[in-house]
């Protein structure tokens, strides 16, 4: 029992370290998204918009996995600000250029309409986990 507790005791510090700095770039993020997205998303769930629900939750889900990924594979802090930094960046990327390529969408959603906002969170998604996974592939 005594080597779990060491263990327990030499990388707890380094777990809070990591959620923290995992935890700061997701809200930067987020802060970003919601500065770009062509519809105002929070003011539409505020107004009871489903449709906005469904999308920003996608958004948030798709936002933490590249994060996760990077922290499953950084080796240190530095290493996590840097790739979890280019993964944001390229995730929000890919979401404007999703509301650029489909751009009817943000507006179908605004109006409440939910098949927008499945088709819009599947594409959140599934970038999301294709970015994921090239996190993975660092040389």
């Amino acid at each position: 029992m005594e080597p779990a507790l060491n263990s327990l005791a030499a990388g707890f510090p380094w777990l809070i370290l990591f959620l923290l700095l995992a935890t700061a770039l997701y809200i930067i993020g987020m802060i970003v998204y919601v500065q770009l997205t062509p519809h105002k998303e929070i003011t539409l769930i505020r107004e009871g918009n489903t449709s906005a629900a469904v999308s920003f939750s996608a958004f948030l889900i798709a936002l933490a996995l590249p994060l996760a990924a990077c922290m499953t594979s950084s080796v240190s802090l530095f290493d996590l600000a840097v790739w979890g930094t280019v993964s944001l960046l390229l995730q929000l990327f890919l979401f404007r250029m999703t509301d650029m390529l489909l751009p009817d969408l943000p507006k179908r959603i605004s109006q409440n309409d939910m098949a927008a906002a499945v088709v819009l969170s599947a594409f959140k998604l599934s970038g999301s986990i294709l970015l994921a996974s090239a996190v993975f592939v660092k040389f």
